[in-house]
């Protein structure tokens, strides 16, 4: 049985509120250099670009180093909104996670934001989706062993 995304985020936020982790999220006008500090800071491979409660972009790891390869000055203090990646590729909750490992995969992503009828709903990294099948993986293991060698 395919398991749909919405599964996979509702244990993420579980873990997240036992961590005290949040969505970490810019505005398209704040600067290039904060989102960098705030990435830096939160140890995390992305931000989400939001207007409001709108997703407008993500600025990823990507995003940073290509940066590294133009030798504008001031680069850092210009908005997020001239370096971000527009129109991120989402995913509805109603995904199976084998098809969003494909969709990661295939589009050559590590982050996929959710959302459903416009709503963010939260964020999937690549690392989520692979501890979410190891998991199930194991516990499949775990009742075919039980079934062979009994209880």
């Amino acid at each position: 049985m395919e398991t749909i995304l919405h599964t996979v985020l509702q244990e993420k936020e579980a873990l997240m509120a036992e961590r005290g982790s949040v969505l970490y999220r810019v505005s398209p006008e704040d600067s290039i250099g904060e989102a960098v500090r705030l990435m830096n800071e939160a140890n995390v491979g992305c931000v989400l670009v939001m207007e409001g409660e709108q997703l407008v972009g993500i600025f990823s790891e990507r995003d940073v180093m290509r940066l590294f390869t133009e030798n504008e000055p001031g680069l850092t203090d210009r908005p997020v909104r001239d370096r971000m990646t527009s129109k991120p590729i989402t995913v509805p909750p109603s995904l199976s996670v084998e098809k969003a490992l494909l969709e990661c995969t295939d589009r050559r992503v590590r982050h996929l934001p959710v959302v459903e009828e416009g709503q963010l709903l939260g964020l999937l990294s690549i690392g989520d989706l692979v501890r979410f099948v190891v998991k199930d993986k194991e516990g499949v293991i775990s009742e075919l062993m039980d079934y062979i060698h009994g209880p």
